[in-house]
C-alpha cells in the first residue's frame, strides 16, 4: 500500500510540473506526465481541489493560487533570487537583451528561476519557470565552469533558433557553481562585438552576485567559448 502511495505522489508531483511549465489540456498533460487519460484527470481534480491548478472555460489546466502562493513564498526566503535583481536589470538596461538567472534542476536539465525582459521591441519569450537541457548549451556548460579566459560563454541555436546565449556563472560562499547568469538574443543583433560586449557584461554581473553570495576566491575558466554549439 505504501508503494502504491508513494507511485500515486509521483505522478501527481509530475503532472503538477507539467501544469507550471505553462499548462494545458488535459491530454496534453497527461502526454507530458506519460499517465492515461483517466489517470491524469483524475489526478488534477485532487489537485483542482486543493487550489494547486485550476481548469478554465477553454478546458486548459493552469498553475492555482496555492501553488503561486508556494513559489512566491519560497523565493522570497531565497537570498541568490533576491540578490540577482539588480545585476539582471543592470545587464538588461546595459546589453538590451533578456537577462536570466538559472540554476541546475538535476543532472540533465537547468531552470530559469528570473527574468528581466529586454527594453527592445523585438525580445526573446518569458523563460522563468522553464527548463531546458544542460547539454550543449550555455547555462548547462557555465553551471560546470566551463566558460573562457574572459569568464563567460557563448552559443547560438542551442536553446531556440536564431537565437544567441552568452552565459557565466555564479558561485557560493563555499567556492561552489551554485546558478548561472545569461543573455539570451535575437543571432540578427549579435555581431562577434556585441557578443564578445554582452559576454563581459554577464561574467562581470555573474562576478558581482558571487561577491554578494560570500565567494571570494578566483574565478577559473577551464575550457574556450563555442558559438553556433548545436544542443
Amino acid at each position: 500500500m505504501a508503494e502504491t502511495g508513494t507511485r500515486t505522489v509521483e505522478r501527481a508531483l509530475t503532472l503538477l510540473a507539467a501544469v507550471a511549465q505553462g499548462g494545458g489540456t488535459l491530454s496534453q498533460l497527461a502526454r507530458a506526465a506519460n499517465l492515461s487519460p483517466t489517470t491524469a484527470s483524475r489526478l488534477l481534480a485532487t489537485l483542482a481541489g486543493q487550489d494547486l491548478v485550476r481548469r478554465d472555460e477553454h478546458g486548459r489546466y493552469h498553475a492555482g493560487t496555492r501553488l503561486r502562493q508556494l513559489a512566491a513564498a519560497s523565493l522570497r526566503t531565497d537570498p541568490l533570487h533576491e540578490l540577482a535583481g539588480s545585476h539582471l536589470a543592470t545587464l538588461a538596461a546595459e546589453t538590451g537583451e533578456t537577462a536570466n538567472l538559472a540554476v541546475a534542476a538535476d543532472g540533465h536539465q537547468v531552470v530559469y528561476l528570473r527574468q528581466v525582459a529586454s527594453p527592445r521591441l523585438v525580445q526573446t519569450a518569458a523563460w522563468a519557470g522553464r527548463t531546458i537541457p544542460r547539454r550543449g548549451t550555455a547555462l548547462g556548460a557555465a553551471l560546470r565552469g566551463h566558460v573562457s579566459e574572459h569568464g563567460y560563454i557563448a552559443r547560438s541555436g542551442a536553446v531556440e533558433p536564431d537565437v544567441t546565449s552568452m552565459a557565466a556563472p555564479v558561485y557560493g560562499a563555499d567556492g561552489e557553481i551554485v546558478a548561472a547568469l545569461s543573455v539570451l538574443a535575437p543571432n540578427y543583433r549579435m555581431t562577434p562585438g556585441r557578443v564578445e560586449a554582452c559576454g563581459r557584461a554577464v561574467a562581470r554581473e555573474a562576478a558581482g552576485l558571487s561577491e554578494s553570495l560570500g565567494y571570494a576566491g578566483p574565478v577559473s575558466a577551464v575550457s574556450s567559448v563555442r558559438s553556433g554549439a548545436a544542443a
